[in-house]
């Protein structure tokens, strides 16, 4: 090109055409320093004025819509410019256009009503010169003549030459804005995120190739105690676990080289001095040509969680063992009630102990199966009905027991109950039932219930052991650490439970009566 652009001035120069050849020279200088679109279309329309021999001139290009408008000119009205806007030989995009050239406008086929109005205007010789840019057209500039003109090839060959300059001009300008508007959303969105991450309820960092610090969010910078103007010198490695550092540099490591993506778990100290489980997600990125810049990433705490795993896994062995413990309890309760008994009988008893344990079970699980009080316990297991209302009686402060006790107690005022309605106190309409406890004085303190019936039928002691008398005076006792003794007095049944309160057996005392 630049040797095409000297062979053309030697032989503007050999043919006298000097003037034209500083007009050019003046138009590249104004180009190049044009800082404007306005700069660029002054320039050109005064080479075109100064080289084409023509008093007025235009230059159009295609606006978004993709219809050739006026964008500056010289010496035409505004009426003329707003009847033939969009008027031109070329369609958005067309490749390698040639000039057009018009000696006469009386001579084109062109309509009457364009043909008036460019006479009306006082026109009657045109030049159409595409401006193109990236290889299609984009616009054009117009030369106007008043009288009929016969273009020489010089002519053409100036004309070409400065649409080639505007040309590469509108080429750069739509360059630069394209770059400046690419910086500009580059800014945008380098703000946005930046305002994202400073807000985000997680912590959020950016690393260079090597692994340093670029940058930290607010609440990771919080989380480490670093200023924001100190990010640049932070060594976030001196904040590991010492047992957790090998492996985290070595996984952080191996992303860095492969430039891929890693999930890393490792132990942190924090500005509360404390060590916090962080998992970290960290990705490579890269620029826009492809350059890795680093890793980004996110830091998750997930210190609570994982505590809540070392307590589920707790908690699932405890509920194991419970539920093997429940499972004994209803495997003895079907083996006793269902030997040497009638079998409805034996399928009322049983059902009637296996509610007595759920009741005992949703009291206890109220309290997360930490205890359950011994009026709650009564209350459940004793329920009167209708014709018993009134007739139990229950007295006593506010004990809590474990739920080994919470469950034998239950069962055994079941068994008393039980044993009152068939053969009892509760078995005529006169009888009554009282069940007292109080704790005793002592090292360890003493939990003593008792049980008392009066007014019912007279009472025989038993010829014969059943699963009530063993559960009292065995299970009861085993589960309470304790005593059980059972008097079968002729006037009603008395029975007493005494258990030491340590941690192991019965529980925790509250004040309070029921």
């Amino acid at each position: 090109m630049q040797n095409a652009a000297i062979a053309g001035a030697i032989e503007l120069v050999a043919a006298g055409r000097v003037d034209e050849l500083t007009a050019l020279y003046r138009l590249t200088d104004r180009l190049y320093r044009a800082r404007s679109a306005e700069d660029v279309y002054d320039a050109a329309l005064d080479a075109i004025v100064g080289t084409l021999g023509c008093e007025r001139a235009s230059i159009l290009l295609f606006d978004d819509q993709g219809v050739m408008s006026f964008v500056a000119w010289r010496g035409l009205s505004e009426h003329y410019r707003t009847a033939l806007r969009g008027h031109s030989p070329w369609k958005p995009g067309d490749h390698d256009p040639n000039p057009i050239f018009v000696s006469d406008i009386e001579d084109t086929d062109e309509s009457d009503a364009v043909k008036a109005m460019i006479a009306s205007e006082g026109i009657r010789a045109l030049g159409f010169i595409p401006l193109v840019a990236d290889g299609v057209v984009v616009g054009k500039f117009m030369s106007y003549y008043p009288q009929r003109r016969d273009f020489a090839a010089h002519e053409t060959e100036l004309a070409v030459t400065i649409a080639r300059q505007v040309g590469f001009s509108l080429e750069r300008m739509r360059a630069d804005a394209a770059r400046r508007a690419a910086e500009a959303e580059l800014r945008e969105s380098e703000a946005r995120f930046r305002l994202m991450s400073e807000h985000a309820p997680v912590m959020i960092w950016m690393s260079d190739p090597q692994g340093g610090c670029l940058h930290l969010n607010r609440m990771l910078r919080e989380f480490w105690g670093v200023a924001e103007d100190k990010i640049a010198g932070f060594n976030w490695r001196e904040t590991m676990h010492p047992d957790d550092a090998d492996e985290i540099v070595r996984q952080i490591g191996g992303a860095l080289v492969a430039r891929k993506s890693a999930t890393i778990l490792g132990r942190y100290t924090s500005t509360d001095g404390e060590y916090h489980v962080l998992e970290t997600h960290a990705r490579p990125r890269h620029s826009a040509d492809g350059e890795f810049l680093g890793m980004i990433g996110v830091n998750i705490d997930v210190s609570e969680q994982r505590r809540a795993l070392a307590q589920r896994e707790l908690l699932l062995a405890e509920l194991n063992h419970r539920v093997k413990n429940t499972l004994a309890v209803v495997q003895s309760l079907a083996h006793q009630t269902f030997r040497n008994v009638d079998a409805d009988e034996a399928k009322a008893a049983f059902e009637g102990r296996l509610f007595a344990l759920a009741a005992a079970h949703n009291l206890l699980t109220q309290s997360n199966w930490e205890s359950a009080a011994v009026n709650d316990i009564a209350r459940d297991s004793l329920q009167p009905d209708d014709a018993n209302a009134g007739r139990v009686h229950l007295a006593g402060p506010r004990v809590l027991l474990t739920p080994r006790a919470a469950l034998a107690v239950a069962m055994a005022l079941h068994e008393l109950g039980t044993n009152a309605v068939k053969y009892g106190a509760l078995s005529n309409e006169g009888g009554r039932v009282s069940l007292a406890w109080s704790v005793q004085a002592g090292d360890p303190p003493l939990l003593r219930l008792e049980w008392r019936e009066e007014g019912g039928p007279p009472v025989e002691p038993p010829q014969r052991r059943g699963f009530g008398s063993i559960l009292l005076e065995r299970s009861l006792a085993h589960d309470l650490d304790g005593k059980v003794t059972t008097d079968f007095h002729r006037e009603g049944l008395v029975c007493v439970i005494e258990a030491p309160l340590t941690q192991r057996s019965p529980g925790i005392v509250s004040p309070g009566k029921v």
